[in-house]
């Protein structure tokens, strides 16, 4: 985050937004008195409603209303409804997701001003996808290096969804088929040892 420009204050800053976002996952709600109505569930809960709410540096009444009711406007009057513990779990996800989106958002506005990207640009960044060497007649060494990062990408895939996962299934004495899959390690050992 330092290389990309991202000050102490604004890391400071990210840190307590994911850990607001781990503790309000960590928010229970129980039956309320009235029908169709929430409550935080324990002190546990409320533990983490605090937090959050310390964290997001907002009022923790107002978060915990906004978790448990639902206001909707009208042209005539404002309607506010509670929420049952199922849907209070929604909007709880619902503001995670949310405040988690927005996080995100802003990192990748963070970097790609770092790198001199244009705000109006519509380009974007994304995840290469390819697997294998791509074989032209003639490949220049910018098309060897594009094949070899797709190798590495896809070997990571390979390491972590395949090999980690299988040797999960087995220490843990999980039923399970076994997945074949092409293990490229040894072209990138040979590529990486010249």
């Amino acid at each position: 985050m330092d290389i990309v420009g991202i000050s102490e204050e604004e890391q400071e800053a990210i840190f307590c937004v994911v850990a607001a976002i781990l503790h309000l996952g960590n928010i229970e709600f129980a039956k309320g008195a009235d029908v169709d109505s929430s409550v935080i569930k324990d002190e546990k809960s409320r533990f983490h409603l605090n937090m959050t709410a310390e964290l997001l540096k907002c009022d923790i009444k107002s978060l915990e209303n906004a978790l448990i009711k639902r206001v909707m406007v009208t042209p005539e009057e404002i309607i506010t409804r509670t929420l049952d513990p199922v849907a209070a779990v929604g909007s709880r996800d619902a503001l995670a997701k949310t405040i988690y989106s927005r996080l995100f958002d802003w990192l990748v506005d963070k970097i790609n001003f770092s790198i001199g990207q244009d705000p109006n640009s519509k380009q974007l960044i994304g995840v290469l996808d390819i697997y294998g060497f791509e074989s032209f007649k003639l490949n220049s060494f910018e098309q060897f290096c594009i094949n070899f990062t797709n190798e590495k990408l896809q070997q990571h895939f390979n390491q972590h969804v395949f090999k980690m996962e299988q040797e999960e299934y087995t220490k843990e004495e999980i039923n399970w088929s076994y997945i074949e899959f092409v293990d490229n390690q040894d072209v990138l050992d040979l590529i990486e040892k010249v």
